[in-house]
């Protein structure tokens, strides 16, 4: 009971809303619910964007158009595709009947989907949005609150077009020699774990646990 009033207190806070038991509601409710609110909501500002991170996710690394991210324990990766949203690249998803769950999102002129995919007894989401994706590899009774604060995190992602214009339309920008091509899901954990291991060489693992016994309020 008391993890489940703190989560249902952060969505008051965040959404300015009414209190709402996610555990109750369907997933697809979940993501309307947050992504149909315009939000304002700031916390970290990297080169070309920003975003909010909920009460209970922490920052562990940045670089670029990546961040790694700890939520319950759990990493997350972020990946905001500024090449393909300079260029307008248009997003088209398909449902996966064979996903443990497939949602095509096509909300306030914004495309995106979610795709949950089983792999052993844990599950593995794909959540991309507005020229962004984030992947984490749960256990399934994490799952609605992990999209729920993946939900905020998209929602929340705002860009610099002036910033954008002058290191892309200058051809100043660089990007890395591997691309995610986030408007396809993978359906694997792989990509996101090889990921994990390029940017994460432990050394900073200890301390952000830390972090996540003082910070860790929505449980």
């Amino acid at each position: 009971m008391k993890k489940l009033l703190s989560l249902s207190a952060m969505i008051l806070l965040l959404s300015g809303c009414s209190i709402v038991n996610i555990e109750k509601q369907p997933m697809n409710e979940i993501v309307d619910s947050i992504i149909s609110k315009e939000t304002n909501l700031k916390s970290v500002s990297l080169e070309g964007y920003s975003y909010f991170l909920p009460q209970g996710v922490n920052l562990n690394t940045s670089d670029k158009e990546n961040s790694i991210l700890y939520y319950n324990r759990k990493k997350m990766y972020l990946y905001v595709d500024l090449i393909s949203y300079y260029h307008k690249v248009e997003s088209t998803y398909t449902t996966n009947p064979n996903a443990y769950y497939s949602l095509a999102i096509d909300k306030n002129g914004k495309k995106g989907y979610l795709e949950i995919t089983q792999i052993g007894e844990n599950y593995f989401i794909e959540y991309m949005y507005y020229y962004s994706k984030i992947e984490a590899f749960v256990q399934r009774e994490d799952l609605k609150k992990t999209v729920t604060v993946m939900s905020y995190i998209l929602n929340s992602i705002k860009m610099n077009d002036e910033i954008i214009e002058s290191f892309i339309g200058s051809n100043s920008y660089h990007s890395k020699e591997e691309q995610f091509n986030i408007f396809k899901p993978n359906g694997q954990e792989s990509d996101f774990l090889d990921i994990i291991e390029q940017y994460d060489d432990g050394r900073t693992q200890s301390k952000n646990e830390d972090i996540l016994d003082i910070d860790e309020n929505i449980e």
